[in-house]
């Protein structure tokens, strides 16, 4: 579709629909009307720049959860080649790490090694805007930025130390060059689609279906137009390298934890469609539905945004047939905006990879927003005003009542100020050589909060039951497993006495923080005798629980219940 008849069309019927209007409400709506259109861009940056301060601001008040800390630890090395070799430990791409380790020679601050996901969530705004702008004109473009920029969890995930506001970004910005590169019959455009092809399937590795979903996109656009054999030798060359990028990554990385893969995808079982146990109908409306919810965390507004997507990719499909004067859009496009869908579906189908509302299937946004504002601004009958209005009003419904985007841990519970509180807690009320006893989830931020940079040696961690490191004066013992709950303590708690000898009377001090439960909540359920138990909370995801070895080493209060 060509830009500038898109745009001289959308002004032209907007002209038109203003002429049912009162004269002079006509004219000042066909003013405003002009006005926006002439500062378009600016509009959009401006937006796009509300975004970022958006991220900033969320990126500033929070401490690191599980996730983003570990990111901390694997770059926390002398060199880059070892910092390299240990985010092959983890599941995901080196893009990120290697970002990190740069950044983390700045500082250690939150807000610090966050910024570059920042940054990469807000050139998302920006190139989301471009790329809709090419494919659907001005008003579609302009809710599309609005919803990029203010979708509570595209900001949280642009606010965290993780892969997916990079991932979104270069998908962006690649959905861009794509368009371009087609319109202009640029061999030169095609390959900066490629490079940013290449930077996202670097950053994680639910790229692989907006890989899948750009290929079939391109072969049934070339099928169906003319390009040039150049045009077209770039493309191919640059799919030539996204697979050698693909083999590298499994020789190097994904090949040596599968093992780990396959351990992670058990806690995603219930995002797998279950062969005779569920209709396959209730798993796609289910999950489809939990996916728009955790984009847009109000419910009235991700139903908007789904039955929009739905109607969106349908009228590009079918409006050949329908009775309508002019063509918006063309059928490869809604190829483009279905294809991801259905391959993240088909792969949660095979047990391959979760069909769930959460960041795994973020990859899944740019599409989602792409159809949605089609239809918004068809609905709006392609003004930009109307459009402005139903995208703020969308937006500041979702922020003003949907519920936390990260599951486990309110925005109320992850404030600063506890860990902060936490960690004074520690240094001045558990005596030097008491033994602290954290299960992994929380063992990683206690390193990352507790100890100095030289002392939280993660990777040195071994593999047995449970291990050890020091930070002033403590001893800090990790268990092998993710979280610790009432029901398991008991084992871990003798493993550990019996390991370092300790003694009847001997204090443990167990510390949880994390997105489950806190162990305190629990124990007096299956353990009357916990029942007075005294612990030390920050929030509701932050427990400090002091215990005392029993006479037969079992974990008993540090003071008795009274009968």
């Amino acid at each position: 579709m060509n830009l500038n008849t898109t745009i001289d069309t959308e002004t032209n019927s907007l002209r038109d629909g203003a002429s049912g209007l009162p004269q002079a409400d006509a004219c000042h709506a066909g003013l405003a009307e002009r006005w926006l259109h002439d500062h378009l861009q600016a509009i959009a940056l401006g937006v796009t720049a509300a975004g970022f301060v958006v991220r900033i601001v969320a990126a500033n008040r929070s401490y690191f959860n599980p996730d983003e800390a570990l990111h901390y630890l694997l770059i926390n090395e002398p060199s880059l080649v070892l910092a390299y070799k240990a985010s092959l430990t983890n599941a995901h791409p080196p893009l990120v790490y290697l970002l990190l380790y740069f950044f983390h020679w700045m500082a250690r601050s939150e807000l610090i090694l966050r910024l570059p996901l920042v940054f990469a969530g807000t050139a998302f705004c920006w190139f989301i805007f471009k790329w809709i702008h090419a494919l659907f004109g001005g008003t579609a473009s302009l809710i599309a930025v609005f919803v990029a920029a203010f979708s509570p969890a595209l900001v949280a995930l642009s606010a965290e130390v993780r892969e997916y506001a990079l991932l979104l970004f270069c998908m962006a910005a690649a959905l861009y060059f794509l368009e371009r590169a087609f319109e202009e019959k640029s061999v030169r455009t095609m390959w900066r689609f490629s490079l940013f092809l290449y930077l996202a399937i670097l950053s994680h590795y639910s790229a692989a279906f907006f890989a899948l979903a750009l290929g079939v996109y391109v072969l049934a656009r070339m099928a169906d137009s003319e390009c040039t054999r150049k045009v077209v030798s770039a493309w191919a060359m640059g799919q030539m390298g996204a697979m050698a990028i693909y083999i590298f990554l499994y020789v190097t990385h994904i090949s040596k934890i599968r093992n780990n893969l396959a351990v992670w995808a058990t806690s995603f079982g219930v995002t797998f469609f279950q062969f005779n146990q569920e209709s396959i109908f209730h798993f796609t409306g289910q999950n489809t539905w939990n996916i728009f919810q955790y984009m847009f965390p109000q419910r009235y507004v991700a139903a908007a945004m789904l039955i929009c997507s739905i109607a969106g990719v349908a009228f590009l499909f079918f409006q050949d047939v329908l009775p309508t004067s002019r063509k918006q859009g063309s059928p490869h496009i809604g190829i483009q905006l279905l294809v991801p869908f259905a391959a993240v579906w088909a792969a949660a189908i095979a047990g391959i990879y979760p069909y769930v509302g959460s960041r795994h299937t973020i990859v899944l946004a740019p599409f989602t927003i792409a159809a949605a504002s089609f239809l918004f601004a068809a609905i709006c009958r392609h003004k930009l005003w109307a459009g402005v209005l139903v995208a703020a009003l969308l937006m500041a419904v979702s922020n003003l009542y949907g519920t936390t985007s990260e599951p486990g841990i309110t925005k109320a519970n992850q404030r600063r100020e506890l860990m902060t509180g936490a960690m004074n807690y520690v240094r001045q009320s558990i005596p030097q050589g008491d033994l602290i006893l954290a299960d992994l989830e929380s063992s990683i931020p206690l390193a990352y909060y507790y100890c100095e940079p030289e002392q939280a040696s993660f990777l040195n961690w071994t593999r047995e039951n449970f291990n050890q490191f020091h930070c002033h004066g403590h001893v800090i013992v990790t268990l092998h497993f993710w979280h610790l709950t009432a029901e398991g303590l008991a084992v871990p708690f003798e493993k550990t006495v019996r390991s370092y000898g300790l003694k009847p009377g001997d204090r443990i001090w167990v510390f949880q923080a994390g997105w489950g439960s806190g162990l305190f909540a629990q124990l007096p359920q299956p353990l009357a005798q916990f029942r007075c138990v005294t612990p030390r909370t920050f929030g509701k995801n932050i427990t400090i629980v002091p215990l005392m070895v029993g006479p037969d080493l079992s974990p008993a209060p540090t003071a008795k219940c009274p009968n």
